[in-house]
């Protein structure tokens, strides 16, 4: 994982926990930490997070003393009969990651297209990698 961006769960796989809280999510206190790819882009970072089920007006991404936090609810999910089996988990997420010094939170960026969500976090202009000119004389 990249310096920039650290994540404060470590884990391989979405594994729920237990919560007392699910506001407006489907199944009481399951909240899973969703899998990200995060790149390091030279002029901003970009992170990736899988939230299937979720809804764009049930995305919430803010960022707050240096902690960029992902919260996403799913609405609970219904078939239309008697269930036989239920494999499928159906929760919400959460995630936050520490950045580092040198971002520009005000341009901070989400889009959420096909269960991804994707976030742009760019570098303030003063710390971006920049090529310097050589001149002859």
């Amino acid at each position: 994982m990249s310096s920039a961006a650290q994540s404060s769960a470590q884990s391989s796989a979405p594994q729920p926990s237990e919560s007392n809280q699910a506001p407006g999510g489907s199944a009481p206190g399951l909240t899973y930490q969703p899998h990200v790819d995060i790149c390091d882009c030279g002029a901003e970072v970009l992170i990736r997070a899988d939230v299937p089920g979720a809804r764009p007006e049930g995305i919430d991404v803010s960022y707050e003393d240096g902690v960029l936090s992902v919260k996403a609810v799913v609405p609970a999910r219904t078939l239309p009969g008697r269930s036989l089996r239920e494999e499928y988990g159906v929760g919400d997420y959460r995630r936050s990651f520490r950045l580092g010094e040198g971002f520009d939170a005000a341009q901070i960026a989400a889009e959420y297209r096909h269960g991804l969500l994707t976030i742009r976090v760019p570098r303030l202009a003063a710390v971006r990698p920049r090529k310097i000119a050589v001149h002859t004389a």
